[in-house]
């Protein structure tokens, strides 16, 4: 596992998040949730978790856990915005919070699933909350950039695309690095006293 390629997993799996999360909002307009905030945590999260668990094939006993982490680990708190939104709550963070709070959430899960090989796992958390709040605060600049019409046309929509696409690899690039130290830190030194 390297830092390279791990971000390289996180960030196809951010791109692939965005066809997911549109395929999501269809079924979603289908059931009559069309609007739910939660579709798009899920397609988010379905997306990175595939990615990421294919890195992880060779560290993970089932990888597959990890897609249903990354991917409930981001429905829930997207799902409590929609509940707090059909209440008429109102803030302009919770977006971002709720990505942090799946951070969170998919760090408790993954921490457990690294722990057999990662004896410091408990830093995934930290680590996964960290890496997720700057993802959405770069998609967020994205979305504040476009509704400020700084840039318009294909050139904002394009402009858009980058800094969404740049969350990913800010995702991957930040737990990149914990992953690999804390799974290297699992190996047994070598060398004798």
């Amino acid at each position: 596992m390297t830092v390279r390629g791990w971000a390289r997993a996180t960030w196809l799996g951010w791109l692939a998040g965005v066809p997911l999360i549109a395929l999501f909002a269809l079924v979603g307009e289908m059931l009559g949730i069309g609007g739910a905030q939660a579709l798009v945590g899920a397609g988010m999260g379905t997306g990175v978790g595939i990615l990421q668990a294919r890195a992880l094939r060779n560290v993970l006993d089932r990888p597959a856990r990890w897609v249903w982490s990354c991917a409930i680990g981001l429905t829930l708190p997207f799902l409590a915005f929609d509940l707090l939104r059909v209440t008429g709550h109102k803030s302009p963070y919770s977006v971002q919070l709720a990505v942090a709070a799946g951070g969170i959430a998919a760090g408790l899960w993954q921490a457990f699933l690294l722990r057999p090989r990662a004896p410091q796992a408990g830093w995934w958390i930290v680590i996964s909350t960290f890496g997720w709040t700057l993802a959405a605060l770069a998609a967020g600049s994205a979305d504040t950039m476009t509704r400020g019409h700084a840039v318009s046309g294909i050139p904002g929509a394009l402009l858009y695309l980058a800094i969404v696409g740049v969350g990913g690899l800010i995702l991957g690039a930040s737990t990149g690095v914990g992953l690999v130290r804390l799974l290297r830190s699992s190996r047994p030194s070598s060398g004798g006293a």
